[in-house]
């Protein structure tokens, strides 16, 4: 935004160009807003994944644990250990899964935390040169008052 342009000597332009410049505003604060949910939202996914993560690794290291005990009992629990064998299987590729899951999840947060800060920095020098611009315009619809 340019702070250097002419501003325009009727009071309905001047009240045209103040109104604009409000709208503006309001419009890059709802982007703000909509960022920063994005943020949240983006922080509980990546909250409930490293969460599921615990869980499988947990489920993971008890699964482990089952298959060593069902491979001493081989004669008694053949049946069993091939059973604890494939839902390691499913475990070792759902836990990878999870942690692709979580590093694509993290690397979004971390874009969009980017992002709202960008927007948010961005909000704060347009909001600077937008009171800058009120002031100006405001000045100038009291010179224009004092001269009618």
């Amino acid at each position: 935004m340019a702070t250097t342009t002419q501003l325009p000597a009727s009071p309905s332009a001047l009240k045209h160009m103040e109104k604009q410049i409000i709208k503006e505003g309001k419009m890059e604060a709802n982007q703000v807003q909509h960022s920063v949910k994005d943020v949240a939202s983006a922080e509980k996914a990546s909250t409930k994944a490293q969460k599921s993560i615990v869980k499988a690794e947990k489920r993971n290291d008890k699964l482990n644990k089952q298959e060593a005990s069902a491979a001493k009992a081989l004669n008694k629990a053949e049946h069993k250990h091939d059973q604890v064998i494939t839902e390691l299987t499913d475990s070792d590729r759902d836990l990878k899964l999870r942690h692709q899951t979580d590093a694509r999840l993290q690397a979004e947060l971390a874009t969009k935390k980017a992002n709202a800060d960008k927007l948010a920095d961005a909000q704060k020098m347009h909001d600077t040169a937008r009171e800058d611009k009120l002031r100006e315009i405001h000045d100038a619809q009291a010179q224009a008052e004092e001269a009618h």
